[in-house]
């Protein structure tokens, strides 16, 4: 006899549970996932180390974040000229500014009014519609027609017996008026 194929299922690791990250994987792809998790977390750790070395030497001032050296006292120092700004001029521009955008609110303001009154009446002449469209439903029910096909022995037997084909007849008062006329078929009125 030959001997039978090993499938890949074989080569799966079973001491991994049905729920773990590693199940139904082979050796070689477990070893694979964990050498990158590995990877992973030894890259975050050195840039976690690198990041907080930078915030030691910041609060340290060491190196690139030393303090410009000291060059003394100013050969020269400079008077202290202090000049009042022009309250007046900034006072006007704000009081401008505000008015203009009161201005602006009002605008808006009134737009949206006039808009909304513009539904009010909308709504007001569809409700009026709606009721008087109603009122003149309620007058209207009680002139309905009530429609019966048929003869009225037709209509005590039930079913479908109104709406049979019947034969061609004249009807009953124009029959008896050919028949008593004065002969020939002719119809006296």
């Amino acid at each position: 006899m030959a001997k039978k194929k090993k499938s890949n299922k074989s080569n799966v690791n079973r001491k991994y549970g049905k729920k773990s990250k590693f199940s139904g994987l082979t050796d070689l792809q477990i070893e694979t996932k964990k050498k990158t998790i590995r990877d992973k977390k030894t890259t975050q750790a050195e840039n976690k180390a690198r990041r907080d070395r930078t915030q030691r030497r910041k609060r340290k001032g060491i190196g690139k974040f030393a303090p410009p050296p000291d060059t003394g006292p100013d050969p020269k120092p400079e008077e202290f000229n202090f000049e009042m700004p022009d309250i007046e001029g900034i006072l006007d521009t704000q009081a401008d500014i505000f008015t203009s955008q009161l201005d602006a609110m009002r605008e808006d303001e009134r737009l949206a009014a006039e808009e909304q009154r513009r539904l009010e009446a909308e709504a007001q002449r569809q409700f009026e519609l709606s009721e008087r469209t109603m009122l003149g439903n309620e007058a209207r029910a009680g002139q309905q027609t009530k429609y019966k096909f048929g003869s009225i022995s037709g209509r005590k037997r039930g079913g479908t017996f109104g709406f049979r084909r019947r034969k061609r007849r004249l009807m009953g008062g124009i029959a008896s008026a050919v028949s008593a006329g004065s002969g020939g078929g002719t119809l006296n009125m």
